[in-house]
């Protein structure tokens, strides 16, 4: 066989290999136990001078032992301090809106940043380790009001398929009870160049990049989670995960919560 004919049928194999490589379906599923999993909610901003050992904080819990069967974290990055001459790129009007919400919902005079909400309360011991984990404890320790499951499909590079259902089984839960879905990514570098954090490099993990919901329980049959996404190209597929949990709207407890990394 000539040269040239040996590196075309090369290129052939290759290009088929590759194609086939590309057109796979990859799949991963997960199920909520039967304890709580908790909430743990960081409302930030790349505008927050004060903000980024929080993020730094948030993103460092899987390493100190707070996994995701213990708490699921999510950064929800609010649209304020923009006005302060850099405008986060992940902040979104609707996490100011909740975090407003439930501000009011804890009697909080105003919101401020780094925020966390722990199971829909205000959290201020955060900082201290020891008082995450004993309220980690006290929550894992009851039973979970809701169940959720959770499968992924990746068919291609861009496309996210998410099927799942939420339940809650009592009546008096669900009467309350929304069912959200959430996508985050993870690994996110970012040098800001005005604001009040001007010249830093900022590290950020768990954000929330979409936020689905309220999704209401309208019968005992249970919420669909169904979802096609089209991911935007500026997303890195490998840093994705997807988070749903069930919250009762009135009082802001979480009834249950689960976290699914996105197939690799």
């Amino acid at each position: 066989m000539r040269p040239s004919l040996i590196i075309l049928v090369m290129v052939i194999v290759l290009g088929l290999n590759g194609a086939a490589h590309s057109g796979r379906t990859i799949s991963c599923s997960a199920a909520s136990d039967k304890n709580t999993v908790a909430l743990l909610e960081l409302y930030t901003s790349e505008g927050c001078s004060s903000c980024p050992p929080a993020d730094e904080w948030l993103g460092a819990l899987p390493a100190r032992g707070f996994a995701a069967d213990r708490v699921v974290a999510l950064a929800l990055h609010v649209d304020y301090w923009n006005y302060l001459g850099w405008e986060d790129p992940f902040s979104q009007k609707r996490f100011t809106v909740r975090q407003r919400r439930f501000g009011a919902l804890n009697h909080l005079r105003t919101i401020y940043t780094p925020q966390v909400l722990l199971n829909g309360r205000d959290f201020r011991g955060w900082t201290r380790g020891r008082h995450l984990t004993e309220e980690l404890a006290r929550i894992n320790g009851t039973a979970a009001r809701a169940s959720i499951r959770l499968s992924l499909q990746r068919t291609q590079s861009d496309l996210l398929e998410i099927a799942g259902k939420a339940r809650v089984p009592k009546p008096a839960h669900r009467r309350n009870a929304d069912a959200y879905l959430v996508i985050y990514e993870n690994n996110l570098i970012r040098a800001v160049h005005a604001g009040e954090n001007a010249g830093r490099t900022l590290h950020h993990s768990f954000v929330a990049r979409q936020f689905i919901g309220p999704l209401p329980f309208t019968s005992e049959l249970g919420v669909d989670l169904a979802q096609d996404l089209r991911l935007p190209k500026r997303w890195v597929t490998d840093n994705l995960g997807v988070v749903a949990f069930v919250q009762d709207r009135h009082s802001g407890e979480i009834l249950q919560a689960l976290a699914l990394p996105v197939c690799r």
